[in-house]
C-alpha cells in the first residue's frame, strides 16, 4: 500500500511537469519540433524529396485492385473492437486493457496460412497493423517495450507476415497509426483525441528515451529498412512528419491513408481517375469478433464490382482470432470470393472506369488499352429468363447504351466456353447470355415451375462478367 501511494504522488508531479512541457512545446500550434532521432541509415535530403507518390506505383496500386486488410493484437482475446474501448476509460479499464498483452499467446498463427488464403482469394496485397493507435507494435521494435517479442508468443509477427505474403507474390504493406496511446498512458502527457499525434511533445519515452516523433520516425525507419520490400505505408492518422521522414527513407514507397482518399464502410458516388480505396470488413467491426454479423459473400462481390466500375481499390478487412488462425466466417468469406475472382478476375484486375459506371444493374470496367477497348459487363443472372433450358439453369438480356461494337467485337462469359448472342441497332449493343458453367450445386432461388421441381441448381447465384471486346464509346 505505501508503495502504490508512493508511486502515485510521483506519477502526480510526473503528470504536472509533462503538462508543462506539452504547453510550452506546442505554444505554436503549427510547428512541429525537429526530431531528436538520430538515424543510421542514409535519407534523400529534405529538399529533394518528393512529397508525393511515385508515378509508377501508383498505377501498380490501380491496378492490384483489391487487398487484405488485417487488424489484429492482444485484445482479440476479449472480442472487443481494437484500441476504441481506451477512449474515454476509467483508469482502472486502462490498465486491464494494457494487462491483455501479458497473455497474448497466438500459438496457432501460421503466417503462411493467411499468405495461401489471400491468395486463394484473388489479393494483390496485404496491409497489416504493425501498430495501432493503442500504440501495441506487432514488430520487434528498440522504441517501445509494449511489443509482441515481450508478450508470452515472443515472436515477430510482422517480420513473418511480411516474409510469408511476399513468397506468395503480395505487394506488402504495414499499417501505422501515428495516435498512440501508449505514449499518453506512460508519460502522462495531456491527450487530445485518441488519433492525434503528439508530434509537439519532447518528453522522453521508452527505452531510447525519444520525443514523441522521433520516436515514431524511429518506427517508420524500422518498418522499412528491416522487413524487406515494402510497397506501402498506411498512416490513420495525422502523418505530415512521418509521410516525409518515410519518403526521405524509400522515396518510391507508396502512402494509402495520409495520401489518397480511403473511406471507410462505403462507396463514393461518382467514379474517379485517381488512386483511392474503399476500407471495408467482413462484418462491422475491424478487430475479431466471437459473434459477428457478417456481410453475405454476395454483398461483399457485389461491392468490389462497384468500387472498380468507380476507379477505387477495395481492401477487405478480417479480424484474427486471439490463437492466430483467421476465423471460420471470415475464411469462408475469403473462399467465396476466390472462386469469384478465379471465374471472373480479369474484369476487376487492371482496369479502369468506363465513360459511365454503370447502365441500371450492369456495372462497366474497361481493361487498359489503345483505340479500340475490352469492356466488361458485370451484371446478375436471372433464375426466370424466358428461353432457359435444362442446360441453360440462368440467363440475362440487357442493352448497352454507351457501347459501339465493331466487326472485331468478340463477346463471352468470362471462365465458360462459347460466346454470347449480341446484334447492335440505333437502340444501342443487345445482348443475352446464358449459363451453361458448372461450378457448384445451389439451392434454386427462383420461381420457374420447371426448375423448381429439381430442387437444386448451377451456382454459385452471384453476379458475372461478360468480356466484351474492340468496343469503342458513344459519342453523345
Amino acid at each position: 500500500m505505501r508503495k502504490t501511494r508512493i508511486l502515485s504522488y510521483y506519477k502526480h508531479w510526473f503528470v504536472i511537469l509533462a503538462v508543462f512541457m506539452n504547453f510550452f512545446f506546442s505554444c505554436d500550434t503549427n510547428q512541429v519540433p525537429e526530431s531528436n532521432l538520430e538515424s543510421s541509415i542514409q535519407l534523400l535530403p529534405e529538399d529533394q524529396v518528393r512529397l508525393s507518390n511515385d508515378p509508377d506505383k501508383t498505377e501498380i496500386f490501380r491496378d492490384a485492385g483489391l487487398g487484405l486488410f488485417i487488424h489484429w493484437g492482444p485484445n482479440s482475446q476479449i472480442g472487443s473492437e481494437i484500441s476504441w474501448p481506451l477512449n474515454i476509460a476509467s483508469g482502472e479499464y486502462i490498465e486491464k486493457y494494457y494487462s491483455l498483452a501479458e497473455t497474448f499467446n497466438p500459438i496457432k498463427f501460421d503466417a503462411a496460412e493467411w499468405a495461401r488464403l489471400a491468395k486463394l482469394a484473388g489479393m494483390e496485397y496485404v496491409v497489416f497493423t504493425a501498430k495501432h493507435h493503442d500504440g501495441f507494435c506487432m514488430f520487434d521494435t528498440k522504441y517501445s517495450q509494449f511489443k509482441i517479442t515481450n508478450t508470452p508468443y515472443a515472436m515477430d509477427i510482422v517480420a513473418q507476415v511480411a516474409e510469408s505474403f511476399r513468397k506468395e507474390g503480395l505487394l506488402v504493406g504495414f499499417y501505422y497509426s501515428p495516435g498512440d496511446f501508449r505514449y499518453h498512458y506512460e508519460t502522462g502527457v495531456p491527450q487530445q483525441g485518441l488519433m492525434t499525434p503528439a508530434f509537439e511533445s519532447e518528453v522522453p519515452f521508452g527505452p531510447e528515451q525519444k520525443g514523441f516523433l522521433a520516436y515514431e520516425q524511429g518506427h517508420v525507419e524500422e518498418l522499412l529498412t528491416q522487413y524487406g520490400d515494402i510497397f506501402m505505408l498506411w498512416f490513420d492518422g495525422k502523418c505530415e512528419p512521418l509521410k516525409k521522414h518515410a519518403w526521405r527513407i524509400r522515396q518510391d514507397v507508396f502512402i494509402g491513408r495520409g495520401e489518397i482518399p480511403t473511406p471507410e464502410q462505403h462507396i463514393p458516388g461518382k467514379a474517379a481517375d485517381h488512386a483511392w480505396e474503399s476500407c471495408m470488413t467482413t462484418s462491422w467491426q475491424w478487430s475479431y469478433q466471437p459473434h459477428p454479423d457478417l456481410r453475405t459473400s454476395k454483398e461483399i462481390i457485389h461491392n468490389l464490382v462497384k468500387i472498380r466500375a468507380r476507379g477505387g481499390n477495395m481492401l477487405l478487412n478480417v479480424g484474427p482470432r486471439p490463437d492466430g488462425r483467421i476465423s471460420d466466417p471470415d475464411e469462408a468469406i475469403l473462399q467465396d470470393l476466390g472462386l469469384w475472382m478465379m471465374m471472373y478476375g480479369e474484369a476487376v484486375r487492371e482496369v479502369r472506369p468506363w465513360t459511365v459506371t454503370n447502365e441500371s444493374d450492369v456495372w462497366l470496367t474497361q481493361k487498359k488499352n489503345g483505340e479500340y477497348s475490352t469492356l466488361y459487363a458485370i451484371t446478375d443472372f436471372s433464375y426466370d429468363e424466358e428461353g432457359t433450358s435444362r442446360q441453360q439453369f440462368s440467363g440475362c438480356r440487357f442493352t448497352l447504351k454507351s457501347v459501339n461494337a465493331t466487326e472485331q467485337t468478340e463477346m463471352s462469359i468470362l471462365g465458360q466456353s462459347g460466346t454470347c448472342q449480341w446484334h447492335q441497332d440505333e437502340k444501342g449493343l443487345h445482348i443475352t447470355a446464358f449459363n451453361q458453367h458448372t461450378v457448384q450445386i445451389i439451392a434454386y432461388p427462383g420461381i420457374n415451375p420447371e426448375f423448381k421441381q429439381r430442387g437444386w441448381s448451377w451456382g454459385p447465384d452471384w453476379p458475372v462478367a461478360i468480356k466484351i471486346t474492340n468496343v469503342k464509346p458513344v459519342v453523345r
